[in-house]
């Protein structure tokens, strides 16, 4: 598996999307973090299982979320889900997260464009509910 994951991470740190978009690819243990260079700020973490694969970026905790402003949060981010393309929201041990699943299948390309579009998605997220974020910047 890991085998898998070098090449993967080699194809991105030479691969160019027709937008534009590159990528560095670390291989740490069982898993990539990819830096999008549309996104640096936020790494998606590639896992890859028997029979999908799986792209995180970490967004949040519940800590950083304002007070009161929790359960508001949850229903703006339940009702955003459906429009976000190739994405969803998770919540994993009070730590929002933005997730993708894939083919274990999935042509590189394609893959590749999820990632950027993920990158995208975390950006436009994040201005959403900025408001409610205790470390608003």
């Amino acid at each position: 598996m890991s085998e898998m994951l070098e090449e993967l991470a080699l194809r991105l740190n030479t691969h160019s999307t027709p937008e534009g978009t590159t990528f560095f690819a670390e291989l740490q243990d069982d898993l990539i973090q990819v830096v999008c260079s549309s996104n640096e700020e936020f790494p998606i973490n590639i896992v890859k299982t028997d029979m999908q694969i799986l792209t995180v970026s970490h967004l949040f905790s519940e800590d950083e979320v304002m007070d009161g402003s929790l359960e508001e949060l949850n229903k703006i981010l339940l009702q955003l889900n459906p429009s976000i393309p190739l994405s969803s929201v998770g919540l994993k041990d009070g730590q929002y997260i933005l997730f993708g699943a894939m083919a274990i299948e999935t042509l590189f390309e394609n893959l590749a464009h999820e990632l950027e579009v993920q990158a995208e998605n975390v950006i436009e997220l994040l201005e959403a509910i900025s408001p409610m974020l205790a470390s608003n910047d």
